[in-house]
């Protein structure tokens, strides 16, 4: 009588698990450079958002007089009230106003924010990092 067996031999299971070793040393890098993209554009975003934010409170002092107050200082450190512009403070070290006209910012993340850590000077239509040493 003839005996079916039945599985896999060791031969063609190492096969398909260096197969597989293969294609995730090949796309581990790749899904690693998409997560750190969306986190800087996430970045990004959000220093916009928070320009166009002083932005508001800026052209709203110039109709209203008495939300004067409401306006950061140029050189004040807002990232304790940085909520008020619509991010999470717990993200950041340091978001310094550079100016009002027009309005500039620089912003410090912590290495455990959302993000990742992250330097840039912010208006709202650019976000540009610092050379690299």
């Amino acid at each position: 009588m003839f005996r079916s067996k039945k599985g896999f031999t060791l031969v063609e299971l190492l096969a398909v698990i260096v197969i597989l070793a293969i294609i995730l040393a090949i796309a581990v890098p790749g899904i690693s450079g998409i997560i750190n993209s969306a986190k800087k554009g996430a970045f990004e975003s959000d220093a916009k958002m928070i320009v166009a934010g002083i932005e508001y409170k800026v052209l709203e002092a110039s109709i209203d007089s008495s939300k004067a107050t409401d306006v950061p200082a140029e050189a004040a450190d807002i990232s304790a009230n940085v909520d008020k512009y619509g991010a999470n403070p717990a993200n950041y070290t340091s978001v310094v106003v550079d100016s009002l006209s027009p309005v500039t910012i620089t912003l410090t993340t912590k290495t455990t924010s959302e993000f990742g850590e992250f330097t840039a000077t912010a208006t709202r239509t650019t976000v540009t990092y610092p050379a690299q040493p």
